[in-house]
Protein backbone atom coordinates (compact mmCIF):
# COMPACT_ATOMS: atom_id res chain seq x y z
CA UNK A 1 0.00 0.00 0.00
CA UNK A 2 1.21 3.16 -0.87
CA UNK A 3 1.75 5.68 1.86
CA UNK A 4 -0.78 8.35 0.71
CA UNK A 5 -3.01 5.45 0.59
CA UNK A 6 -2.52 4.79 4.27
CA UNK A 7 -2.63 8.14 5.41
CA UNK A 8 -5.92 8.29 4.02
CA UNK A 9 -7.38 5.21 6.07
CA UNK A 10 -5.97 6.48 9.10
CA UNK A 11 -7.73 9.42 9.09
CA UNK A 12 -10.53 7.80 8.39
CA UNK A 13 -10.40 5.44 10.91
CA UNK A 14 -10.06 8.39 13.79
CA UNK A 15 -12.92 10.32 12.50
CA UNK A 16 -14.93 7.08 12.81
CA UNK A 17 -13.67 6.84 16.22
CA UNK A 18 -14.37 10.06 17.62
CA UNK A 19 -18.20 10.11 16.27
CA UNK A 20 -18.69 7.01 18.36
CA UNK A 21 -16.82 8.63 21.17
CA UNK A 22 -19.25 11.73 20.81
CA UNK A 23 -22.59 9.62 20.58
CA UNK A 24 -21.50 8.03 23.72
CA UNK A 25 -21.22 11.19 25.50
CA UNK A 26 -24.31 12.46 24.26
CA UNK A 27 -26.72 9.30 25.74
CA UNK A 28 -24.58 9.39 28.97
CA UNK A 29 -25.56 12.75 29.06
CA UNK A 30 -29.46 12.06 28.22
CA UNK A 31 -29.47 9.16 30.86
CA UNK A 32 -28.48 11.28 33.40
CA UNK A 33 -30.38 13.87 32.74
CA UNK A 34 -33.73 11.35 32.81
CA UNK A 35 -32.53 9.97 36.08
CA UNK A 36 -32.35 13.51 37.92
CA UNK A 37 -35.71 14.55 35.92
CA UNK A 38 -37.02 11.35 37.58
CA UNK A 39 -35.40 12.19 41.21
CA UNK A 40 -37.08 15.37 41.09
CA UNK A 41 -40.60 14.31 40.28
CA UNK A 42 -40.97 11.43 42.56
CA UNK A 43 -38.35 12.71 45.52
CA UNK A 44 -41.21 15.08 47.30
CA UNK A 45 -43.49 12.14 47.06
CA UNK A 46 -40.86 9.43 48.39
CA UNK A 47 -40.21 11.49 50.91
CA UNK A 48 -43.91 12.52 51.82
CA UNK A 49 -44.75 8.65 52.66
CA UNK A 50 -41.65 8.26 54.90
CA UNK A 51 -42.41 10.92 56.77
CA UNK A 52 -46.15 9.48 57.23
CA UNK A 53 -44.72 6.03 58.50
CA UNK A 54 -43.13 7.80 61.21
CA UNK A 55 -44.32 6.50 64.19
CA UNK A 56 -44.51 8.73 67.33
CA UNK A 57 -42.51 7.95 70.65
CA UNK A 58 -44.16 8.47 73.89
CA UNK A 59 -42.17 8.27 77.33
CA UNK A 60 -43.83 6.13 79.48
CA UNK A 61 -43.16 7.10 83.15
CA UNK A 62 -41.87 4.01 85.40
CA UNK A 63 -44.41 2.40 87.77
CA UNK A 64 -43.34 2.94 91.80
CA UNK A 65 -42.91 -0.32 93.49
CA UNK A 66 -45.61 -1.93 95.15
CA UNK A 67 -45.47 -2.06 98.59
CA UNK A 68 -44.68 -5.23 100.36
CA UNK A 69 -47.70 -7.04 101.99
CA UNK A 70 -48.65 -7.04 105.23
CA UNK A 71 -47.10 -10.08 108.09
CA UNK A 72 -49.29 -11.85 108.98
CA UNK A 73 -51.76 -11.83 112.05
CA UNK A 74 -50.38 -13.26 115.30
CA UNK A 75 -52.73 -16.64 116.60
CA UNK A 76 -55.11 -15.83 119.35
CA UNK A 77 -53.81 -16.97 122.53
CA UNK A 78 -55.14 -20.37 123.82
CA UNK A 79 -58.01 -20.31 126.13
CA UNK A 80 -56.79 -21.14 129.79
CA UNK A 81 -57.40 -24.53 130.60
CA UNK A 82 -60.07 -24.96 133.46
CA UNK A 83 -58.63 -27.12 136.47
CA UNK A 84 -61.27 -29.54 137.52
CA UNK A 85 -60.71 -31.33 140.65
CA UNK A 86 -62.29 -34.72 142.18
CA UNK A 87 -64.11 -33.79 145.07
CA UNK A 88 -62.26 -35.63 147.86
CA UNK A 89 -63.94 -37.50 151.11
CA UNK A 90 -67.04 -36.69 152.69
CA UNK A 91 -66.10 -33.69 155.34
CA UNK A 92 -62.52 -33.12 154.21
CA UNK A 93 -63.10 -29.76 152.15
CA UNK A 94 -66.51 -28.00 152.55
CA UNK A 95 -65.92 -24.96 152.64
CA UNK A 96 -63.56 -25.31 149.66
CA UNK A 97 -64.67 -22.76 146.15
CA UNK A 98 -66.09 -24.67 143.67
CA UNK A 99 -64.66 -24.44 140.17
CA UNK A 100 -67.35 -24.69 138.13
CA UNK A 101 -70.89 -22.92 138.71
CA UNK A 102 -73.74 -24.97 139.19
CA UNK A 103 -76.15 -25.33 136.12
CA UNK A 104 -79.37 -25.75 138.22
CA UNK A 105 -80.82 -24.89 141.32
CA UNK A 106 -79.12 -25.87 144.86
CA UNK A 107 -81.05 -28.60 146.11
CA UNK A 108 -83.44 -28.31 149.12
CA UNK A 109 -81.45 -30.41 152.24
CA UNK A 110 -83.58 -32.05 154.92
CA UNK A 111 -83.26 -29.48 158.18
CA UNK A 112 -83.69 -32.89 160.20
CA UNK A 113 -80.36 -34.55 158.74
CA UNK A 114 -78.10 -31.33 158.52
CA UNK A 115 -78.96 -30.77 162.53
CA UNK A 116 -78.36 -34.76 162.96
CA UNK A 117 -74.85 -34.36 161.69
CA UNK A 118 -74.36 -30.66 163.42
CA UNK A 119 -74.83 -32.91 166.41
CA UNK A 120 -72.96 -36.03 165.38
CA UNK A 121 -70.08 -34.04 164.56
CA UNK A 122 -67.78 -34.52 161.54
CA UNK A 123 -65.89 -37.64 161.29
CA UNK A 124 -63.05 -35.72 159.71
CA UNK A 125 -62.41 -33.55 162.65
CA UNK A 126 -61.03 -34.38 166.14
CA UNK A 127 -61.34 -37.28 168.19
CA UNK A 128 -65.68 -37.28 169.86
CA UNK A 129 -67.06 -35.58 166.31
CA UNK A 130 -66.56 -32.36 167.84
CA UNK A 131 -65.33 -29.60 165.16
CA UNK A 132 -65.88 -28.59 162.14
CA UNK A 133 -63.72 -29.85 158.83
CA UNK A 134 -60.38 -29.89 161.30
CA UNK A 135 -57.75 -32.79 160.38
CA UNK A 136 -57.36 -35.45 162.81
CA UNK A 137 -54.02 -34.95 164.56
CA UNK A 138 -51.03 -36.41 163.26
CA UNK A 139 -50.51 -39.83 164.40
CA UNK A 140 -46.77 -39.75 166.69
CA UNK A 141 -43.85 -40.57 164.75
CA UNK A 142 -41.85 -43.88 165.88
CA UNK A 143 -38.77 -44.30 164.91
CA UNK A 144 -37.41 -47.22 164.00
CA UNK A 145 -34.95 -48.93 166.22
CA UNK A 146 -31.50 -48.56 165.14
CA UNK A 147 -29.57 -51.67 163.93
CA UNK A 148 -27.44 -53.54 166.67
CA UNK A 149 -23.81 -53.00 166.06
CA UNK A 150 -21.69 -55.41 164.07
CA UNK A 151 -19.68 -57.44 166.62
CA UNK A 152 -16.57 -59.34 164.88
CA UNK A 153 -15.74 -62.60 166.60
CA UNK A 154 -12.32 -61.80 168.47
CA UNK A 155 -9.31 -63.00 166.61
CA UNK A 156 -8.14 -66.27 167.04
CA UNK A 157 -4.69 -67.82 167.90
CA UNK A 158 -2.53 -70.09 166.23
CA UNK A 159 -3.45 -73.26 168.24
CA UNK A 160 -6.70 -72.68 167.52
CA UNK A 161 -6.77 -72.34 163.97
CA UNK A 162 -6.36 -75.34 161.18
CA UNK A 163 -4.05 -73.64 159.15
CA UNK A 164 -2.48 -70.53 159.65
CA UNK A 165 -1.72 -67.28 158.01
CA UNK A 166 0.58 -67.54 155.49
CA UNK A 167 2.85 -64.02 154.12
CA UNK A 168 2.07 -63.06 150.82
CA UNK A 169 3.17 -60.01 150.06
CA UNK A 170 6.08 -59.02 153.32
CA UNK A 171 8.78 -56.33 152.41
CA UNK A 172 11.23 -55.52 155.02
CA UNK A 173 11.25 -51.76 156.62
CA UNK A 174 14.72 -50.12 155.65
CA UNK A 175 17.18 -48.86 158.06
CA UNK A 176 16.24 -45.70 159.43
CA UNK A 177 19.18 -43.71 158.66
CA UNK A 178 19.36 -42.25 161.69
CA UNK A 179 19.95 -44.99 163.23
CA UNK A 180 22.45 -45.86 160.86
CA UNK A 181 24.81 -43.08 161.66
CA UNK A 182 24.35 -43.03 165.46
CA UNK A 183 25.05 -47.24 165.10
CA UNK A 184 22.44 -48.31 167.15
CA UNK A 185 20.69 -51.36 166.41
CA UNK A 186 17.58 -53.10 167.95
CA UNK A 187 15.01 -55.60 167.50
CA UNK A 188 11.51 -54.61 167.15
CA UNK A 189 8.46 -56.91 168.32
CA UNK A 190 4.91 -55.92 166.69
CA UNK A 191 1.36 -57.39 167.40
CA UNK A 192 -1.45 -57.28 164.00
CA UNK A 193 -4.67 -59.11 163.25
CA UNK A 194 -5.05 -60.58 159.89
CA UNK A 195 -8.33 -60.29 158.83
CA UNK A 196 -10.62 -62.86 156.79
CA UNK A 197 -9.61 -60.79 153.72
CA UNK A 198 -5.72 -61.00 154.40
CA UNK A 199 -5.38 -57.79 155.65
CA UNK A 200 -3.45 -55.99 158.53
CA UNK A 201 -5.28 -54.40 160.86
CA UNK A 202 -4.75 -53.08 164.59
CA UNK A 203 -0.86 -52.92 164.29
CA UNK A 204 1.23 -51.62 167.84
CA UNK A 205 4.90 -51.97 168.61
CA UNK A 206 5.48 -54.88 171.79
CA UNK A 207 8.89 -53.94 171.80
CA UNK A 208 11.02 -51.42 170.10
CA UNK A 209 13.48 -48.64 169.77
CA UNK A 210 11.64 -44.92 168.40
CA UNK A 211 14.19 -44.59 165.56
CA UNK A 212 12.32 -48.05 164.48
CA UNK A 213 8.81 -48.15 165.27
CA UNK A 214 7.53 -46.30 162.66
CA UNK A 215 8.93 -47.74 160.08
CA UNK A 216 8.49 -51.21 160.89
CA UNK A 217 4.56 -49.86 161.44
CA UNK A 218 4.42 -48.44 157.87
CA UNK A 219 6.25 -52.00 156.47
CA UNK A 220 3.70 -54.07 158.70
CA UNK A 221 0.34 -52.01 157.62
CA UNK A 222 0.97 -52.87 153.85
CA UNK A 223 1.57 -57.22 154.63
CA UNK A 224 -0.70 -59.43 152.90
CA UNK A 225 -1.23 -62.72 153.95
CA UNK A 226 -3.40 -65.78 152.81
CA UNK A 227 -5.77 -65.67 156.01
CA UNK A 228 -6.14 -68.78 158.52
CA UNK A 229 -8.90 -70.83 158.10
CA UNK A 230 -11.06 -72.83 160.24
CA UNK A 231 -12.80 -75.87 159.58
CA UNK A 232 -12.33 -74.45 155.63
CA UNK A 233 -13.72 -71.21 156.33
CA UNK A 234 -11.65 -67.69 156.71
CA UNK A 235 -10.94 -66.63 160.16
CA UNK A 236 -9.29 -63.47 161.94
CA UNK A 237 -5.75 -64.44 163.55
CA UNK A 238 -3.45 -62.87 166.01
CA UNK A 239 0.38 -62.78 164.86
CA UNK A 240 3.50 -61.60 165.95
CA UNK A 241 6.36 -60.97 164.05
CA UNK A 242 10.03 -59.89 165.35
CA UNK A 243 12.51 -58.20 163.03
CA UNK A 244 15.66 -57.36 164.01
CA UNK A 245 17.66 -54.71 163.20
CA UNK A 246 21.76 -55.41 162.69
CA UNK A 247 24.31 -53.23 161.25
CA UNK A 248 27.48 -55.08 159.63
CA UNK A 249 31.02 -54.87 161.40
CA UNK A 250 33.75 -55.06 159.21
Amino acid sequence: MALDDWSKAEDASDGARTRRLAGSYVAAAVLVAAVLAIGIVFGGTIKQQVLDEEVAVQLVPKEPPKPAPPPPAPPPPPKPAVRVTSPGPKGAARDATPVELPKGPPEEGDPDRAKAEEEAGDPNGVAGGAGRGGGAPAPPVVQAPAPPPIVQAPPMQVAEVSTPAVPRHKPMPAYPEDARRQGIEAVVVVKFVVTADGRVEDARIVKGHPLFDAAVLASVRDWTFEPATLEGQPVRMVRMVKIPFRLKHS
